[in-house]
């Protein structure tokens, strides 16, 4: 997800469903990844939620526990090895 819409963040529930379902915040998105933001991704089911590395530092975040830092080659083996589906929000 790159856009820090909370529109999407039910858009996620909706196209998820009940599989499992691993986020990935990169560029404004990543302000979900704040622990304001932590109870409302506790209730959209998300299994895991990884935030870029580089957005994170450009917008010096406090971020969840909940949420884990990921750099370019890791959110790579995310895409390409972390399921069956990927959904561009």
């Amino acid at each position: 997800m790159n856009k820090p819409d909370v529109k999407m963040l039910d858009r996620v529930r909706m196209i998820g469903g009940d599989e499992e379902k691993l986020l990935l915040l990169v560029g404004d998105a990543v302000t979900f990844a704040t622990p304001f933001f932590e109870e409302r991704l506790e209730e959209l089911d998300v299994d895991e939620v990884f935030a870029a590395k580089d957005a994170v530092e450009a917008r010096n975040l406090e971020l969840s526990d909940e949420c884990s830092v990921v750099d370019y080659d890791e959110m790579v083996d995310l895409l390409l090895t972390g399921g069956e589906k990927v959904i561009s929000l």
